[in-house]
């Protein structure tokens, strides 16, 4: 795996005991395990010990440092945890020292499991040197309470601190009473930490680590890479400034960026963002490329100040309803048709042009993108890579110049005849988000011939009805029909009501419902086409692509 100064399989014993420090860098995540984890855990340990056998569990991705020293990278919720379970078993030796039971003996086990586990405590402060060393967030709470056994504080703490305490405490209660000795507590200890493996992943430098993320994304493992891209403009303020307080002002600025953007969404709107502005980079290069851009606190406050103000716009693209668009309807039913195409290509596009240019000229931005898209993504199902490409390049035009050049959409414009090829045979198989979309084309083309109806796309007293019905009855003969069940051709808007009266029954009923359809390209179906069979079905599709042909075009 690239990247790695070495990769061994290994108990987390063996690890602890080699001597060190384990270090959550600062401004990593906080704790945020909950009673479906710590349960999940231990069953897992439960078993383990019932079979007499041991337990994997997963990657711990550790960055080396000077002194003896690791970075947590990855793997920081699943050491904290086991930890803890570990501080919650001496607390339950010291409860039996509470009850007068051999308590010399436990007092020793007591300190040794604590000096090898935990940390050594320093005679003269009384505080612990602990071997596990929590972010800026959890860190005091962990050592001043949970370390030390006393009663645990409750007010005046953060969520983070809370699910510490309530972590410690319910592995406290699973574990009160278990054993009746502090030997068996004692062997509890040491089992968990001999017999729980991790792949101990270790990388020289935050370039390593973040090669290593990308490799373990790839393989399934949820973890994130703007967490990479966060300590490094952390540190960087706390490596740089000469004022403290900047550090401070940082982390508030951070706490407004993740209110605005989700977790889980961050990475994406990180490269949204950096590419509206940027030569295109794909993910994996994203944290390389704004570690070469980004080398000053200046540059840091920067970058930041510009993603909480395109966080918001960011968000309302994501959003159609959102209150940015409260009188922007046309706005709204564009963000719309994106949602449900299910395209994310535009959005750096679409955020450089409401931050740049008018209202006007951004409504034309993604009246262009909705149609482009529709030709290249829709219906001709081209490669998403080169479409991004593309947009993104606009978008950088536009940051730069303030300026739309519409010209630039060319190299993605599927030309007339690709378009229309692909029209002329498109299917859409039955699905919700597939219904929306044949709305959508069908009501386009029933108003582009004369229609005076508008089918909305969430309307349901409007239906899609398959002229050549899903599910055949024995009066439709013709098998033949069925590869063209689910084609453009075969489809067409109907009210509801009719479409209750019309159920499997053959064309030649069909026919008389459809003529009291108010939609006209519905109405007009028995009029062009007497019997229902394959050459109607291809020769009304090829009616449609020339009115698509039309309808979604771009007059350059």
């Amino acid at each position: 795996m690239t990247g790695i100064q070495d990769s061994t399989t290994n108990h987390l014993g063996s690890l602890i005991r080699g001597g060190g420090k384990f270090i959550i860098p600062k401004f990593q995540r906080d704790y945020s395990w909950d009673v479906e984890q710590w349960d999940d855990l231990w069953q897992d340990i439960e078993n383990m010990m019932a079979e007499e056998t041991d337990h994997y569990m997963g990657y711990l991705v550790l960055q080396s440092k000077e002194r003896n020293e690791s970075l947590i990278i990855d793997g920081q919720q699943r050491f904290t945890t086991i930890t803890i379970i570990i501080l919650a078993a001496i607390k339950a030796i010291q409860k039996l020292i509470d009850k007068g039971i051999e308590v010399d003996d436990n007092r020793k086990r007591i300190e040794t499991l604590k000096a090898t586990y935990i940390g050594n405590m320093d005679p003269v402060s009384l505080e612990y040197d602990n071997i596990l060393v929590l972010n800026r967030n959890n860190n005091a709470y962990y050592k001043d309470y949970i370390v030390k056994l006393e009663d645990l504080r409750l007010r005046n703490i953060s969520y983070t601190e809370k699910l510490m305490k309530k972590c410690f405490e319910w592995y406290e209660k699973k574990l009160d009473g278990k054993y009746s000795s502090g030997k068996d507590y004692a062997h509890f200890i040491t089992y968990i930490v001999d017999n729980l493996y991790f792949t101990i992943i270790r990388v020289s430098d935050e370039m390593n680590a973040f090669r290593v993320f990308e490799t373990l994304n790839a393989r399934g493992v949820q973890l994130s890479s703007s967490d990479l891209v966060k300590n490094y403009l952390f540190s960087l303020v706390d490596n740089t400034s000469l004022h403290s307080g900047r550090l401070d002002t940082l982390e508030e600025k951070w706490a407004s960026l993740t209110k605005n953007i989700k977790a889980e969404k961050l990475p994406d709107f990180i490269r949204y963002y950096w590419n509206s502005k940027n030569k295109t980079v794909r993910t994996s290069e994203l944290f390389k490329t704004i570690r070469s851009a980004v080398k000053t606190d200046r540059q840091v406050f920067e970058l930041l100040g510009e993603m909480l103000s395109y966080s918001d716009v960011y968000m309302a693209l994501m959003d159609p309803t959102d209150d940015l668009w409260q009188n922007q309807k046309e706005a709204r039913e564009g963000l719309e048709l994106l949602k449900i195409f299910n395209l994310k290509q535009p959005l750096s596009l679409l955020m450089a042009a409401y931050m740049n240019l008018s209202e006007v000229t951004f409504l034309q931005v993604l009246k262009d993108a909705i149609i482009v898209s529709f030709r290249y993504s829709v219906i001709c199902g081209k490669n998403p890579n080169e479409v991004e490409r593309v947009y993104n390049d606009i978008a950088r035009n536009i940051s730069e110049k303030k300026t739309y050049s519409r010209e630039l959409l060319r190299k993605i414009y599927v030309e007339d005849n690709e378009f229309i090829q692909a029209f002329n045979v498109k299917s859409f198989s039955d699905s919700s988000r597939n219904n929306k979309v044949v709305k959508f084309i069908l009501n386009k083309i029933e108003r582009f011939k004369g229609g005076l109806r508008d089918s909305e796309i969430y309307s349901e007293t409007d239906t899609i009805e398959h002229i050549y019905p899903q599910s055949p009855g024995k009066d439709w003969t013709d098998d033949d029909l069925d590869s063209l069940t689910y084609r453009l051709g075969n489809l067409c808007l109907l009210e509801k009501k009719l479409n209750q009266e019309i159920e499997n029954n053959p064309y030649s009923v069909k026919k008389g419902i459809f003529l009291k359809s108010s939609f006209e390209t519905t109405k007009s179906i028995p009029e062009s086409y007497p019997d229902w069979n394959r050459a109607a079905i291809i020769n009304r599709q090829s009616s449609m692509g020339k009115a698509a042909r039309s309808i979604w075009k771009i007059d350059f």
